[in-house]
């Protein structure tokens, strides 16, 4: 986020299978995706999902391409209607049509931006090179909110929801893991090499030399290697507890050097703050060394790559090729994304909400929202029924985790209130480069405006309604389900309950699962980071987790290559897992009330649910950029969220009688039973 008779050999159910091109009213699935060669106890991905590509080819500016991607590529073009419409027209100045249109078509003006070339970046740059003291180039970092070496945000406070802090997170790597700047596997040390070469292109085209250029190459790397040691690893980045540190201004200063935060703040724009959060405090007091200690000339050549590297999508065609060879070595990209796509992506990121406006009021149905709240609510009920069944957890436990289902936060479609965008103001006589820094500068008045030393919004959403993705916050206990999601594959209001609850069912069912997995769990009802289990509970919990953990580790991404990295999954892992039977239970209960489902094709509404699970994630994936997911992803590779999450749920055990001796089997009580 975010499945009957044996089947002994040929199903008895899937004698009566045909095919049909045409999608079967009813279910809406699309059998001709299934592999029926396959048996759905030896490898359930290939079954339900082993033709897909054939019927969806694969676009080559993919590395990934499967039903998610499919659907996002679906809203991309939407998105781009409507935005190519409003730029077609001259607007009001100042209006949300003439922002999106003029920024749309400054992106698309490939002859203007080739003619500027770098010169538009160039002009930034300068006034760092003009910086003559350390003291000077701190002060100006701040005052452009140039974070290089740390990231700075205003975030909710983790044990006291009720209040955003400015909180302070581990930054200043190019690669953004240290995995590559540390690890000497050949796969890591190549990527850490296309980097290098990558930076040294980028300022070969900003107009400097081979000698100088090599010289900013190696200071940058070196810093950020001594960076990356310091770092905290992404296993260690998802335990909240080692992740929170509040202190106040003077004792952060304490413990970064007697570097000047007080006067940092100040010139940032956080003048009033008293109080922040430091998530890594290692690597963030490295930074402050580095930032107090390291020759000026080195702090600025760093600086000046973060501005480089930040304009890249920005400029002249050539910086972008430049990005796109980085991209074919780290994910297997074969071929470069078309000048229209890229353009609608970069300004549908750049004014989301201005965007998302015209999508919702375009493609998303009131039908669909209202039929979104009806299944959230009856999900809370199915969770809270087979929490309070759970032999493994006390009864004190259960009621507060009941009682922190019933507080969930429900978000469907978009905000109930958009941002005021009155002030923005694209200017086509400025280049594409200087409207994105200003659109920068804009967003961050409006979220110091909205955030900063204020009580926590919790109306405020994360996601962009266009986006196809869902989540689940836990310091404001909420779940969201963006427009841009309730479509086929994952929902599908002319499709029976057997197919939408093994698709939106079970993202649903998965976000509100995050509210208790090894993350989420730690959290109570208001959002706040407290122990509100048992002790006994917890040391339960943790032995059934490890389980879910032993599991995948031992699953192949890449068979004989690579293995899936549990420790790092298992929160997204647990929400599949409680997804899954949460969905089926939802299932069974709709039946209940509405009715046997009929069989279909000669698949049950059971066997169904699991086909429209594993469809959501049918598609393919580049060697490369399966390494790149193990490596960086909290999700499980897509052929495993699929394969590892069925093998761990009892239902699809019975729903397609799979027995000892079929390849997935585990064996009931090797199986994880937690939600």
């Amino acid at each position: 986020m975010a499945f009957c008779s044996a089947f002994a050999g040929e199903p008895a159910e899937n004698k009566g299978f045909v095919y049909d091109s045409a999608k079967v009213k009813g279910s809406c699935i699309d059998y001709t995706n299934m592999d029926i060669a396959v048996r759905p106890g030896d490898d359930f991905y290939k079954y339900a999902t082993g033709n897909w590509i054939k019927n969806n080819p694969q676009p080559p500016i993919y590395p990934r391409w499967g039903s998610f991607q499919k659907l996002s590529d679906d809203n991309t073009v939407r998105v781009a209607g409507l935005i190519q419409d409003v730029a077609k027209e001259s607007h009001a100045k100042g209006s949300a049509e003439q922002n999106v249109g003029d920024l749309y078509n400054l992106a698309m003006d490939s002859v203007r931006r080739n003619k500027e070339g770098a010169a538009p970046v160039k002009k930034h740059i300068k006034k760092v090179e003009k910086i003559k003291t350390r003291e000077e180039l701190i002060a100006y970092m701040a005052s452009e909110q140039d974070n290089i070496l740390w990231r700075m945000f205003i975030g909710v406070d983790d044990k006291d929801a009720t209040r955003y802090i400015v909180t302070l997170y581990q930054g200043g790597l190019t690669l953004g893991n240290r995995d590559y700047y540390i690890s000497e596997d050949s796969s890591s040390v190549e990527i850490l090499n296309a980097a290098k070469e990558y930076c040294h292109n980028i300022f070969r085209l900003a107009g400097y030399g081979e000698k100088e250029t090599k010289n900013k190459v190696a200071v940058i790397f070196d810093i950020e290697k001594r960076m990356a040691e310091a770092w905290s690893s992404k296993e260690e980045e998802r335990d909240p507890e080692a992740n929170y540190h509040k202190m106040s201004v003077e004792e952060l200063g304490g413990a970064c050097g007697n570097f000047d935060w007080a006067n940092y703040l100040r010139n940032y724009g956080y003048d009033a703050t008293t109080e922040v959060n430091l998530c890594q405090v290692k690597p963030v007091a490295l930074a402050c060394e580095i930032l107090l200690n390291e020759p000026l000339e080195n702090i600025k050549t760093l600086y000046e790559w973060r501005i480089l590297n930040g304009a890249v999508s920005y400029l002249s065609d050539d910086f972008y090729k430049e990005r796109f060879v980085l991209n074919q070595k780290m994910f297997g990209t074969e071929q470069m994304s078309e000048r229209w796509r890229r353009s609608v992506n970069i300004v549908s990121s750049l004014m989301e909400d201005a965007v998302g406006q015209m999508f919702v009021e375009r493609y998303f149905s009131p039908d669909s929202k209202a039929r979104m709240l009806e299944m959230i609510s009856n999900f809370q009920t199915v969770f809270a029924k087979r929490i309070m069944e759970q032999e493994w957890m006390s009864e004190e436990t259960k009621k507060v985790a009941v009682d922190k289902l019933g507080a969930f936060l429900v978000k469907v479609g978009y905000p109930d209130k958009w941002d005021d965008l009155s002030a923005l103001v694209v200017d086509p006589d400025k280049s594409f480069y200087d409207n994105a820094v200003e659109i920068g500068k804009f967003y961050f008045q409006l979220d110091k405006e909205k955030h900063y030393n204020k009580p926590v919004d919790r109306s405020q959403w994360h996601m962009p309604a266009q986006m196809v993705n869902a989540y689940y916050n836990p310091t404001t206990n909420e779940i969201c389900f963006p427009a841009g999601i309730l479509q086929p594959p994952f929902f599908n209001p002319e499709a029976d309950d057997a197919t939408n609850y093994g698709a939106i069912g079970v993202v649903i069912a998965h976000e509100m699962t995050h509210g208790f997995d090894d993350q989420g769990r730690q959290y109570d009802k208001y959002g706040n980071l407290k122990q509100w289990w048992s002790d006994a509970d917890i040391a339960d919990f943790e032995q059934r987790t490890k389980k879910m953990v032993d599991y995948f580790d031992s699953l192949w991404v890449i068979p004989g290559e690579l293995k899936s990295n549990g420790q790092l999954c298992l929160g997204e892992n647990l929400a599949d897992h409680g997804g899954l039977n949460i969905a089926f239970d939802a299932l069974q209960l709709s039946q209940q009330q509405h009715g046997k489902l009929p069989a279909e094709n000669g698949f049950t509404a059971e066997q169904r649910f699991f086909l429209s699970f594993a469809n959501l994630w049918a598609g393919v994936c580049s060697t490369q950029y399966l390494q790149y997911l193990t490596l960086n992803d909290v999700h499980s590779a897509m052929h495993l969220r699929v394969n590892g999450g069925v093998a761990q749920c009892s239902f699809w055990y019975d729903a397609f009688g799979i027995l000892p001796g079929d390849k997935m089997y585990v064996a009931p009580e090797d199986r994880v039973r937690i939600w």
